[in-house]
């Protein structure tokens, strides 16, 4: 692998240094556009900010007209901060302060998705003081068990996420109280992440059906049925998912409703579009394994350590040999699960040489940390064939 989005690796490793990640924000926008065409105008995409919030992408995506789905008034901050507008921006969280939530209810965001009864209160409670109406919706929790890593599923019974159906009479109490300041909009699900069978949301949506339908039937204006996101992409290089074919069969379940169809989506938006390049600090052979150990690791791409994620990993620039050596990628930090790839077959690796690791646009940065104190990695954005930098690492004001 020499160039990533037209341009040497090599060459922005040298002038920005190691490690970097890069990204590819025309494909990413290519990406949006794909999936606007696949939905034909009937779905309104709300872009997963938790994948990667990096100020550029989110300029990019604003200028084609989708909104955000946010699940933290930082990220909200960091959307309007771009140009989002309040009606563009969808809260998510199962967390949600105070603090949060009044500013989500001063600023009359599109839409407040409801994980338990205490926070429908509070919010209510938060509304009235405010003397505003706040736009919500019913986070359910279908318990479907979709098929993926069982840290992000979000959709079954075992998860802290969303409410079943035995929460509904409590929450059309709680509506009733505050029917002045509560304006209950739809529902919402999310049954998980990087889902590369279409079964489990299918059948979410279906068991959220009727949900949607009572509630209308109760007197409620029901208006959107949101379907989350987690569509996921082959980290192992196969084919994606027909989106053509997801698109459909969504609209064709949903249509008889007569709403407003959202989905959240992230990862397929940015996930193939970006890598992490690091440097190989010193090769270390020992009786049982071979070790490439890296200037990078766990502590910007926490996927491998917590998912036990595959990414696919190439050298970098001219392979001389077509010989193959099994290694160990590693990285720097005190840990012994700070292991990007087990057993990995790859060309014969020397000291300085570097590693790009693929389908790091998601999940990558976002997640990273100061951890053992190390920097974080530059972020490099490739627009036509041009390389675009912030002066300062990309940071949420939480962090500072």
């Amino acid at each position: 692998m020499k160039d990533f989005a037209g341009v040497s690796i090599s060459s922005l490793v040298k002038k920005y240094g190691s490690p970097i990640y890069i990204y590819d924000l025309d494909s990413m926008v290519g990406a949006v556009q794909s999936l606007k065409t696949a939905f034909e105008g009937q779905v309104e995409i709300h872009y997963a900010t938790k994948a990667n919030s990096h100020p550029l992408i989110l300029k990019a995506f604003l200028k084609e007209k989708i909104g955000v789905d946010t699940v933290s008034w930082g990220e909200a901050e960091e959307a309007l901060n771009v140009g989002f507008k309040p009606k563009d921006i969808i809260f998510s969280g199962v967390a949600k302060t105070s603090v949060e939530l009044t500013q989500a209810i001063r600023k009359q965001i599109k839409q407040i998705n409801v994980e338990s009864p205490q926070e429908l209160i509070r919010i209510g409670e938060i509304a009235k003081k405010l003397k505003k109406k706040a736009q919500v919706a019913f986070r359910m929790n279908p318990n479907v068990n979709p098929n993926t890593h069982p840290y992000i599923t979000t959709g079954f019974r075992e998860n802290k996420f969303g409410m079943d159906t035995t929460f509904l009479p409590e929450l059309r109490g709680i509506l009733r109280k505050y029917a002045k300041h509560l304006d209950l909009k739809g529902v919402t699900l999310h049954v998980g992440s990087q889902l590369r069978d279409l079964s489990g949301i299918l059948d979410a949506i279906q068991k959220t059906i009727p949900v949607f339908l009572d509630l209308k039937h109760s007197g409620f204006h029901m208006e959107t049925f949101d379907i989350g996101g987690g569509i996921g992409i082959p980290y192992d290089g196969s084919e994606p998912m027909d989106l053509k074919l997801y698109a459909t069969q969504v609209v064709d379940l949903l249509k008889p409703l007569g709403c407003r169809i959202l989905t959240e989506p992230g990862r397929i938006l940015v996930g193939p579009y970006g890598i992490l390049v690091g440097e190989i600090q010193y090769i270390k052979a020992s009786p049982y394994k071979n070790f490439a150990i890296l200037d990078t690791g766990m502590h910007h791409l926490m996927r491998p350590a917590l998912y036990q994620a595959f990414h696919r990993m190439e050298k970098v620039g001219v392979v001389v040999s077509d010989d193959k050596v099994l290694y160990d990628i590693v990285g720097p930090i005190c840990e012994s699960s700070d292991v990007i790839g087990r057993d990995r077959y790859l060309p014969i690796l020397e000291q300085g040489d570097l590693i790009a690791i693929r389908d790091a646009g998601a999940y990558g940065f976002s997640m990273a940390s100061f951890y053992n104190a190390h920097a974080l990695p530059k972020e490099i954005i490739i627009s036509s064939k041009k390389a675009t930098t912030l002066k300062k690492p990309h940071l949420p004001d939480s962090w500072l």
